[in-house]
């Protein structure tokens, strides 16, 4: 990689082609990167210092990710989706003039949403402690730029340069934490975090555009885009971070722990249907701008076969060997998130086979982003509900409970209608879906059964995989298919 390809300014007219299953791969370095950020940072926490430091500075991180998602996030996906279809009907000035104006949006947002963050932080999370309010205030400020600079980077197609900040941006963050833990500042935990993604936000923030106004059509447009994209997720996304939060308030320091423990490691594993979306989102709003809807239809029918057969069985296995990766990663002291760990990764499995549905309908039609983001909102209440309901009787556990219930509605809601309303061809797919569930559960009870401990969740993690790929058979050869080149 030349340095010239991810230092200094972006090309926004710039047109790479190069194939789906290289965008893929590329994208999916670049969110397991960061996403082994946040694992790490949480596992150096969790294992040096205590379970309450881990959750009241998960419970931090979550507060400050929360904000960024009530509209610099959605610029975000706005800076994706409009630059990249401008970019597919030609107009590259108007892609620029797109960039310069989000740009100016997320500034001026993240600015005024830190402020209320670091208000919260510091009268009801870290109580008076005015430097972490401080700190969750720039984390706001950071995280927004680095969502935002991201999605512009996968909107032009320049994946190179974001695995290269990310990279970068990842060894300065670990190895300031390191320094931050051996030196005992507890207080700059956060520090380190905000540092990385400062620095992935200034190296790629697109420089002031002087050229045409945009027309009024396409400011509304945007900006109607942006608000039922901040609705969707606010009401996805945000619910997620918002557990976090739910569970500092309702457990002690300890218990919330064990909650934070779960989800550090429950998360990371949907990585590849995030990068996934990453790579998607734009081949669809290129497409749109050059009105190949066709291609849009495929796309969605290849990414939702494809995640059903992957990550199905992937997670499948991590839910089989929660066990076993509490012990790995966490030890002893973290035995009690064995039991919300396999709710966590199969509510993160609902949410993460809906992706190219729900990006579907997100670029096909302006109206289109409103089904996913009415979904979401109700699947939140759902949540929630389900939440007050059994807090009270299983404490954080009931927190985990309740979020896998509303990502039945958030999960599946986009795939049904998209299946309704393009007649897609997936009966058989879900049906080998269902009975592969089935055989999971009738799987683990069996392992449970027994009592063979390591050697039965290998035998089990075993007997599924066989199972799955007799299921999933027919559907394994369509997988070259993403070989095809596609440009933008």
């Amino acid at each position: 990689m030349r340095m010239s390809s991810w230092l200094g300014r972006v090309d926004i007219a710039h047109d790479e082609k190069t194939s789906l299953a290289n965008k893929g791969l590329l994208s999916t370095i670049s969110v397991t990167v960061q996403g082994l950020i946040r694992t790490v940072y949480s596992i150096l926490i969790g294992n040096l210092l205590t379970p309450a430091l881990l959750a009241a500075v998960n419970s931090a991180i979550s507060l400050a990710l929360f904000m960024s998602l009530l509209w610099p996030n959605a610029t975000s996906a706005a800076a994706t989706k409009f630059i990249a279809r401008s970019r597919g009907s030609g107009d590259s000035g108007q892609a620029a003039a797109i960039a310069a104006h989000l740009a100016r949006v997320t500034a001026v947002t993240a600015g005024l949403l830190a402020v209320p963050a670091g208000a919260f932080s510091y009268l009801f999370q870290a109580r008076n402690d005015l430097a972490t309010a401080v700190l969750v205030m720039l984390l706001v400020i950071a995280y927004s730029g680095y969502t935002f600079v991201r999605g512009i980077y996968f909107a032009i197609g320049q994946i190179n340069r974001s695995v290269a900040w990310d990279v970068i941006t990842a060894v300065v963050a670990i190895g300031l934490l390191v320094g931050v833990i051996w030196a005992g500042w507890t207080a700059l935990l956060l520090a380190p975090l905000t540092v990385g993604y400062l620095i992935y936000a200034i190296a790629g923030w697109p420089r002031r555009h002087r050229g045409d106004r945009l027309p009024h059509p396409l400011r509304q447009e945007m900006n109607g885009f942006t608000a039922w994209t901040l609705v969707g997720t606010l009401a996805s996304t945000g619910f997620l971070q918002l557990t976090m939060i739910i569970a500092q308030g309702v457990g002690h320091g300890t218990e919330a722990g064990m909650y934070a423990a779960a989800l550090t490691l429950a998360t990371p594993t949907s990585m590849l249907a995030r990068s996934l979306s990453l790579v998607l989102f734009p081949a669809m709003a290129h497409a749109t701008g050059r009105g190949d809807l066709a291609a849009v239809r495929r796309q969605t029918d290849l990414a939702t076969r494809g995640l059903v057969v992957v990550m199905g069985g992937a997670f499948a296995a991590l839910i089989l060997n929660s066990q076993l990766i509490i012990d790995l990663f966490w030890g002893a002291r973290y035995a009690d998130a064995v039991g919300i760990l396999p709710i966590l990764l199969i509510a993160s499995l609902l949410v993460t086979l809906n992706v190219g549905a729900v990006n579907s309908l997100s670029t096909t039609t302006s109206s289109g982003v409103r089904i996913p983001a009415l979904l979401s909102v109700v699947g939140m209440a759902v949540g929630l509900t389900t939440m007050a309901l059994l807090i009270p009787r299983l404490g954080v556990t009931g927190v985990a409970w309740g979020y896998l219930a509303g990502t039945v509605v958030t999960g599946f809601g986009p795939i049904v209608f998209i299946w309704v309303q393009d007649r897609m061809p997936w009966g058989g797919l879900w049906l080998r879906a269902a009975l592969g569930a089935i055989a999971l559960v009738l799987i683990s009870i069996g392992r449970d059964g027994l009592g063979w401990g390591l050697a039965g969740d290998v035998l089990a993690t075993v007997a599924f995989a066989l199972v799955w790929a007799a299921l999933m058979w027919p559907y394994l050869g369509m997988l070259n298919s993403v070989r095809k080149p596609t440009a933008g």
